[in-house]
């Protein structure tokens, strides 16, 4: 620290971050709430697909079977309106096929 320079301020309590990490905090309850909202939207269908990133308003899914895709493919346009709901406004524009995650034919 320079001469006659401000002390930086402790942080003692969590009244003290307030405002500090709201974007980060933000983003991270967005990425909370969808991963319980995927999971509940989905069902038993979780076995067959995992969520696995987020880019933008581009949720991307890593399919296990090749039929399990299909189905993906058919209820895109209804879980992209479902997931939208449970946000401020609307996130999710598309739902993409994750390459080379998990994609085995059985």
């Amino acid at each position: 620290m320079k001469f006659g320079a401000k002390p930086r301020p402790i942080w003692s309590t969590p009244s003290d971050f307030k405002g500090k990490f709201n974007g980060l905090r933000l983003k991270l309850s967005r990425l909370v709430l969808l991963d319980h909202v995927w999971t509940k939207l989905i069902g038993d269908k979780e076995k067959f697909w995992k969520l696995t990133a987020v880019k933008g308003g581009t949720l991307y899914v890593s399919v296990r079977l090749s039929v399990a895709r299909s189905e993906l493919i058919g209820r895109r346009d209804g879980l992209i309106k479902e997931l939208n709901k449970y946000f401020d406004k609307p996130w999710i524009e598309k739902i993409e096929i994750a390459k080379d995650l998990g994609a085995r034919n059985e």
